[in-house]
């Protein structure tokens, strides 16, 4: 019978504090969150930096671009920062998280298509440099000559890879080396086939200008033919296209005419089924159609 004043006081202590108490419970959760969050977004940023370091750092010396990834790095969170929320502003928070993701992993994305694209215009030169060289070499030049000769006759990217393979060749590193490392920069067959020629010529001797003509003419057939292929693969990698981007389209365009329908595509068990099934279908088209117009020459 003495604990019913006891507890009689307590319940009136807490309905009397009641929002007091609320608040200190809710500051120490919201201190106890931002600890957490703090924390596990810390590593999660240190992560992403690091990898960001390590993709952007080959992605730069592998495109020629003189900027170190820290200055990359801090463009790319400048741009987050300012963008994200001028786009919640104008639009909402999704778009602004989306827009923010594709920031942040935009760099080492684009420096991929940089490299890409060097590469293909580098295989496109290559069969002109090795006839030029050739050429050279029936003159009298030897092939470092040959070489510098390509630097100063040649475009972009051609002849700054070559140049930096005679600087390296200049300081002292093997030429053997020097074009390992141009194979792996470029890491294209094309490329494999000129080192395995040169070096053959310089281990055990032959006529080299005669070999990198015949290489040249080689490229110059293999582009031609690489050429018809995507010509006649360009309506199969269309049809590709259309069969993985029209589904998407349509449904948008079913969703604005009747939300209240396509949203149980969403809502419902059955409706989650069935969009599992399409996905999974498109994609599976998409890898079928990709495998049937890909050809290797």
């Amino acid at each position: 019978m003495e604990l019913k004043p006891f507890w009689m006081s307590v319940q009136a202590f807490l309905v009397e504090y009641s929002l007091l108490i609320g608040a200190i419970s809710a500051v120490l959760f919201c201190i106890l969150m931002y600890v957490v969050v703090s924390q596990v977004g810390g590593e999660l940023f240190a992560v992403y930096r690091r990898n960001f370091y390590t993709k952007v750092d080959k992605g730069l010396r592998d495109v020629v671009v003189i900027m170190e990834p820290g200055q990359l790095f801090t463009i790319t969170l400048t741009l987050a920062v300012i963008l994200a929320p001028l786009v919640w502003l104008l639009f909402n928070v999704v778009v602004s998280l989306v827009l923010v993701s594709v920031i942040l992993i935009a760099p080492p994305i684009i420096l991929q298509v940089m490299k890409y694209r060097r590469t293909e215009k580098f295989v496109a030169q290559l069969p002109d440099a090795l006839a030029g060289m050739a050429s050279s070499m029936r003159s009298g030049l030897n092939l470092v000559k040959s070489l510098q000769q390509v630097v100063k006759n040649q475009p972009e990217p051609l002849a700054q890879e070559f140049a930096q393979m005679l600087v390296e060749y200049r300081v002292g590193q093997d030429l053997n080396q020097s074009l390992d490392e141009l194979g792996e920069r470029i890491g294209r067959q094309e490329v494999v086939l000129m080192n395995s020629a040169i070096k053959i010529s310089r281990a055990v001797g032959g006529n080299l200008a005669d070999t990198l003509d015949i290489l040249a003419k080689t490229l110059r057939e293999k582009s031609k033919v690489e050429g018809k292929i995507r010509a006649l693969t360009s309506m199969g990698k269309a049809q590709g296209r259309l069969a993985t981007g029209f589904p998407i389209f349509m449904g948008y365009v079913f969703y604005k005419l009747e939300p209240e329908a396509m949203g149980l595509l969403f809502t419902s068990s059955l409706g989650q089924i069935w969009i599992f099934i399409m996905v999974t279908m498109a994609i599976l088209g998409a890898v079928f159609i990709k495998k049937v117009v890909t050809v290797d020459v």
